[in-house]
C-alpha cells in the first residue's frame, strides 16, 4: 500500500473517532433531565391558549380564536420570566430547525383570524445561541417557578395571558 493511501486511511480513522466523540457529546447536551409544565394562571375569555414545553429551550403555543374578530399575538411584548426574575423577550420561530442568525430588533405580530386556530414555536431571544447548540438550560433557582406572559392586541386593547412554568425531575420508566 502506498504512503498516500496509508495516510488517507489514518486521516479517515481520526475523522471517524472525532465524529463519534462529537455526536456523543451532543447526546449529553440533548439529554432531558427534567420536565416543564405550563399551567394557565390568567386566561383570555373565548380564546383558549395552551403552551407546551417542547424540550431544550423551545415552547409551542396553540391558540383557538373563538371570537368573531381577528386578534394579534404581539411577540415583542411577550416575555418569559426566569426563576430568578430575569425577563426575556419571546422570539417567534418559523422553525426549530432553521434558526435565525441573530434575534431580530423587532418582530411582526401574528394575526389570528376569527374562529380559527394558530400554532407557533418560540424561545427566549437570549437563548438563541443555546438553541443552536441543542442545550437545555437548568433553572437557577429550583424553589421558584418561571412565568410566560403572552400579550395580545384584541380590539385595540392589550390583554395579557399568563402561564406558570413548573419544573420536575423526569419520571423513571
Amino acid at each position: 500500500m502506498s504512503s498516500a493511501a496509508t495516510m488517507l486511511k489514518s486521516s479517515l480513522a481520526v475523522l471517524c473517532m472525532l465524529s463519534v466523540a462529537l455526536l456523543s457529546g451532543c447526546e449529553t447536551l440533548n439529554k432531558k433531565d427534567h420536565e416543564q409544565t405550563v399551567t394557565v394562571t390568567r386566561s383570555i375569555k373565548n380564546v383558549p391558549i395552551i403552551v407546551s414545553y417542547q424540550g431544550g429551550v423551545f415552547y409551542r403555543v396553540h391558540i383557538n380564536n373563538n371570537l368573531s374578530h381577528a386578534i394579534n399575538l404581539v411577540w415583542d411584548e411577550s416575555t418569559y420570566v426566569t426563576t430568578t426574575g430575569e425577563s426575556i423577550r419571546t422570539l417567534h420561530l418559523n422553525s426549530q430547525y432553521n434558526l435565525p442568525q441573530y434575534a431580530p430588533a423587532q418582530q411582526a405580530s401574528s394575526s389570528i383570524p376569527p374562529n380559527s386556530q394558530f400554532e407557533a414555536d418560540f424561545t427566549g431571544d437570549d437563548w438563541l445561541d443555546c438553541a443552536k447548540r441543542n442545550c437545555t438550560p437548568h433553572p437557577k433557582n429550583s424553589v421558584n417557578n418561571a412565568w410566560i406572559y403572552l400579550t395580545f392586541n384584541i380590539k385595540g386593547k392589550r390583554i395579557r395571558w399568563q402561564g406558570e412554568v413548573t419544573f420536575s425531575p423526569l419520571k423513571q420508566p
